[in-house]
């Protein structure tokens, strides 16, 4: 059988005055260790144009999985709460949406 491939994308803007302190951690933090969870292949991270249309968050992350996004989503959830994913309050919790596409 043929593993699902799935993209998940997720966009965020930081806490207000902490853009900085937001993409040290993201970049830094967040991403290796989002990375390094089971199922993921890959991860990018784009910031959003200034030229072009104006959108709610000003981050999104692009990442490949092999598989179904909710068996990441809770090994994300696993490793937050046994302390070896450090989550940041430099990222605006309200700003966070996401969603799961696979291939067709």
């Amino acid at each position: 059988m043929v593993s699902q491939k799935t993209t998940l994308i997720v966009f965020t803007s930081p806490a207000e005055g902490r853009e900085d302190e937001y993409n040290e951690w993201y970049d830094n933090t967040h991403l290796p260790e989002f990375l390094a969870l089971p199922g993921v292949v890959s991860g990018k991270r784009y910031r959003l144009s200034p030229g072009g249309p104006k959108a709610r968050q000003s981050y999104t992350a692009v990442y490949e999985l092999d598989g179904p996004a909710s068996g990441v989503l809770k090994a994300m959830d696993a490793a937050i709460k046994d302390g070896s994913m450090h989550m940041s309050s430099a990222l605006d919790p309200a700003s966070i949406s996401m969603s799961a596409w696979e291939e067709i």
